[in-house]
């Protein structure tokens, strides 16, 4: 009796270690469910939020998980009010509790006045093509959500001050350096403000190797962006054209210094044009592009600048109207179909033109005294 005994209460210990091992699976193995957490890593992240505006824009599909995740609201239904929501609890996630913003990672930065260095509290700032946007604490501190993406532009803006915008690819946040923002006061009688806001110019179409292709979320706007000035008096030196930002170029120059990932990028450059004149082109993009206007192109009264993207003409088949291109592919060819529309050139549908998708941001001209 005594060696069943021992038996029996050794066959229950094995059972119960083997009941509390798969007690211990399961419960490892079931994770708690999360509204807004789409990709299941248990936290709601930068990537949660690309997910769920990718669905929203009918970018991408979602599975059954992901689709009552991605309902965060939990009305049944998945809209915009959904975004919104998980964009207000991914900030509420990086906030620091004691309010005071750690200036610790390539997400976080500060913004000070350029002048004085002093802190600057309540500034916006955003990364537009993201869907990112915070503000500054009382020390001019902020955090983005990460990860950042690589090719985009990012804007601050504070009241009584010039618009600043610098491309999160540029480099300047040095890996894991916090971002430094020095902002400019406006004076109206020596910095005319043209354009204040995160602008697209193309028409839709590029290649996924396109220089910041990844972040054309916006449509764009045409091939080419407008603005006009008024000038009372000529200035005694030429005025300068500023562009805070400018992604996007798939000129050869931009092939070259590593901006396209395009090995046969051709489009030509964009040109600056006053008043009708073309007075720069530009190969490369970048931050603070500095384009000085020419004194005899200026006028008393209004004044336009503009600013066109490039472009490349594709040559179609030799039959005229034939909207065929023949590419080269072993030894033989390929011909892909085109739509000839509006950017058609000659009559007959003789080459379409293909137009340079670009982003830039915070058009001003400085006028010197």
């Amino acid at each position: 009796m005594s060696r069943v005994s021992s038996w029996g209460r050794s066959l229950l210990l094995l059972l119960g270690s083997l009941a509390l091992g798969w007690i211990g699976v399961s419960s490892a193995q079931a994770q708690p469910f999360q509204p807004g957490d789409l990709d299941g890593d248990s936290r709601l992240t930068v990537q949660d939020r690309n997910l769920l505006g990718a669905y929203l824009r009918g970018e991408r599909g979602l599975t059954d998980d992901q689709i009552r995740a991605a309902d965060v609201d939990q009305d049944g239904r998945i809209t915009e009010a959904d975004w919104q929501m998980l964009q207000q609890r991914i900030q509420a996630a990086t906030d620091v509790p004691t309010g005071q913003v750690q200036l610790d990672s390539a997400y976080s930065g500060q913004v000070v006045d350029r002048l004085t260095g002093q802190p600057l509290a309540d500034v916006e700032v955003a990364i537009p093509g993201a869907g990112i946007a915070v503000r500054t604490d009382a020390q001019g501190r902020f955090r983005l959500p990460g990860p950042l993406p690589a090719e985009e532009i990012l804007v601050a803006r504070l009241e009584n001050y010039l618009p600043y915008s610098q491309s999160t690819g540029s480099g300047q946040t040095g890996g894991e350096r916090p971002w430094q923002l020095q902002l400019e006061r406006w004076d109206p009688n020596s910095t005319l403000v043209l354009e204040a806001n995160v602008i697209r110019l193309g028409d839709n179409r590029y290649s996924p190797e396109s220089a910041a292709a990844g972040q054309f979320l916006a449509p764009a706007q045409g091939g080419e962006m407008t603005r006009s000035f008024s000038l009372e008096r000529l200035p005694p030196r030429p005025p300068v054209l500023r562009i805070g930002s400018l992604i996007g170029l798939d000129t050869a120059a931009a092939y070259r210094a590593g901006q396209s990932q395009i090995p046969n990028a051709d489009m030509s450059p964009m040109r600056v044009l006053l008043n009708g004149v073309e007075v720069e082109q530009i190969q490369l993009g970048g931050d603070g592009l500095r384009i000085p206007l020419p004194l005899e192109h200026l006028r008393l009264g209004l004044n336009t600048v503009t600013l066109r993207t490039g472009k490349t003409v594709i040559q179609p088949g030799r039959i005229a109207g034939d909207p065929r291109i023949s590419i080269p592919l072993f030894g033989g060819s390929l011909d892909i179909f085109v739509p000839l529309g509006s950017n058609t050139i000659g009559q007959y549908g003789g080459a379409w033109a293909d137009y340079d998708d670009v982003q830039l941001a915070n058009v001003t001209i400085e006028i010197p005294s």
